[in-house]
Formats: C-alpha cells, sequence, structure tokens
C-alpha cells in the first residue's frame, strides 16, 4: 500500500492503521513522490489525501491515469482521504480517476472495508498435512515419513469409504465410528484441516443431527482431496 499524505500525523496514523489489517506499507509527503513512487510498479493500491503541496491528490490521479493509458499499465486502485465527503468531494474524487473514497478521520473499520474490496488479502491456506508432526514421529528419517504418509492414506482411503457408505445407509453408529477413527489419524499426522471437520460430523452424528452431517459432507470430500493430491506428490517425489 502506498499512502501519500503530507500531514505527518495523519500520515502515521494511517500507516499504523494499514499495518493493523495486515498489509505492508510506505508513505510520501505530497503527490509528486508519489507519483514517482507508483512508477516503481511496486504497489498494490494507492491511498492519498486529496489537498497536497506541489501535487494534489485530484492531479496525481489524474496524471495516474494518463500514464496508465499511455503506456499500457494496469490500473492501480486510488482511494482518496477527503475531509469533505458530505459535501461534494466524493464525486470530484470519482470524476478525478480515484475509484473510491474515504471521509476523515479515517476508521480503522471503514479502512478495512476499502482494502478488503480493492486488495484484499488471501487468507493463509493451511496445509492438508504438516510434514513437521510425522518428522516428530519418525525422528526425522525421509524413509520412515514416506512410509507412515503411505500408510495414512491407504488406511484414510479406506475409513473414508466407509464413512460414505454409513451415511449412504443412514447408519448414525457407523457414522461415529468412521468420523472418530479418520479424525484421530488425521490428527497423529497433522492433518488438521481433515481433524477438525471430522470432529464437527462426529458431533453431529452423536446429536443425530443429519443435517449437520450432510452440511460438512463437501468439506470432508475437499479436505481428503487435498490429502492424496499431497500424498502422491510427496511419495512420488521423495527428497534427495
Amino acid at each position: 500500500v502506498l499512502v501519500a499524505e503530507d500531514h505527518p500525523i495523519n500520515r502515521s496514523l494511517l500507516m499504523r492503521q494499514v499495518n493493523l489489517l495486515g498489509y505492508a506499507v510506505e508513505s510520501v509527503e505530497n503527490g509528486a513522490e508519489a507519483l514517482e513512487q507508483w512508477k516503481s510498479g511496486r504497489f498494490g493500491i494507492l491511498i492519498t489525501d486529496c489537498n497536497m503541496p506541489e501535487m494534489s491528490g485530484y492531479d496525481l490521479a489524474r496524471s495516474i491515469r494518463e500514464l496508465e493509458l499511455a503506456k499500457g499499465f494496469a490500473r492501480i486502485p486510488i482511494i482518496a482521504c477527503t475531509a469533505n465527503a458530505l459535501r461534494g468531494d466524493g464525486e470530484t474524487c470519482i470524476s478525478a480517476g480515484m475509484d473510491d473514497y474515504l471521509a476523515k478521520p479515517v476508521e480503522l473499520k471503514g479502512l478495512a472495508r476499502k482494502l478488503d474490496q480493492w486488495l484484499p488479502i488471501a487468507p493463509p491456506v493451511t496445509p492438508a498435512v504438516d510434514p513437521a508432526v510425522i518428522a516428530e514421529i519418525t525422528g526425522g528419517d525421509p524413509a520412515a515419513d514416506l512410509e507412515v504418509l503411505a500408510i495414512f492414506r491407504r488406511v484414510n482411503n479406506e475409513d473414508a469409504a466407509l464413512l460414505k457408505l454409513a451415511v449412504d445407509g443412514r447408519d448414525i453408529t457407523k457414522v461415529i465410528t468412521a468420523s472418530h477413527r479418520i479424525k484421530g489419524s488425521s490428527m497423529a499426522v497433522g492433518a488438521m484441516p481433515m481433524a477438525a471437520v471430522c470432529d464437527r460430523l462426529e458431533r453431529a452424528s452423536r446429536d443425530g443431527d443429519w443435517k449437520g452431517i450432510e452440511a460438512n459432507l463437501g468439506a470432508f470430500q475437499h479436505e481428503l482431496e487435498r490429502i492424496n493430491s499431497y500424498c502422491e506428490e510427496v511419495i512420488c517425489t521423495p527428497p534427495i
């Protein structure tokens, strides 16, 4: 995130807010500096004050849009910070080529909504299997790691087939047994997303909640596919 703001306190507060929301941020004091920094291509979004010395936020936005068009650059989202959003400044921002605007003082929740809309952060993806957990079991022996993983894959697929049969047959006792088995083996090898799904399945089945069971079957199948893909990749390309 690139922040352009001439007031040092506002600049410092805005940078802190952006950081709190999980984004890397750099700042400049005026529009001319912002234009030069934008040319580096390192930024995914620009947040700019409207009234700054040397080059206003409006002129900054117009200059960026002209250069994007002339040089075929990708369009960067530009969010204005304006103290007069209720008095027509919002429309002026959009007319200048900005994409959105925030009213000053900037509230964290409002900033979060705008950043999530224009530059969302992808949520971290938990790995299907944590290799560090298996390494704890085997003492870090690569050959033993692969053996444990191969056994887990085979047994897990067998148990998954039993779970499917139990669900298809509406046998709640067997759903409890299968989901509990898969949860335990998944926890043992560090397949925590699968363990979490099976925990929900087990709790729903113990409550006799078929709607709860069915609601988690899609997530179960997704984690099963992720585990099998992981195992296939690791087993077929073992470490040298």
